[in-house]
């Protein structure tokens, strides 16, 4: 984990959508954010965001993590594994 100098922390994640990529993110950012830039990883069209949610397991359990909080609220560390799953982002019908 890196403080950078306008105090911003990064860090680490795991991105797992069939095989596993890292991709540094700052606490700050929010989860949709991290979602996308996932998605460009795994070259997945932005267009189909709608599509795709992330899940990680907290406190053991799985939970679909909501867009609009950040990877901070979710207290996600370094080499927190993170999936990149098909499905409806958190409150849509």
């Amino acid at each position: 984990m890196a403080d950078k100098s306008d105090g911003r922390r990064e860090i680490r994640l795991i991105i797992v959508y069939g095989v596993n990529k890292p991709l540094t993110v700052q606490a700050d950012e929010t989860i949709e954010t991290v979602k996308l830039d996932a998605m460009e990883l795994f070259g997945i069209d932005p267009a189909d965001k709608g599509k795709f949610v992330l899940r990680t397991k907290i406190d053991g359990n799985e939970e679909q993590l909501d867009e609009a909080k950040t990877v901070e609220h979710y207290h996600l560390e370094d080499e927190h594994k993170v999936t990149l799953a098909a499905g409806a982002p958190f409150g849509a019908r």
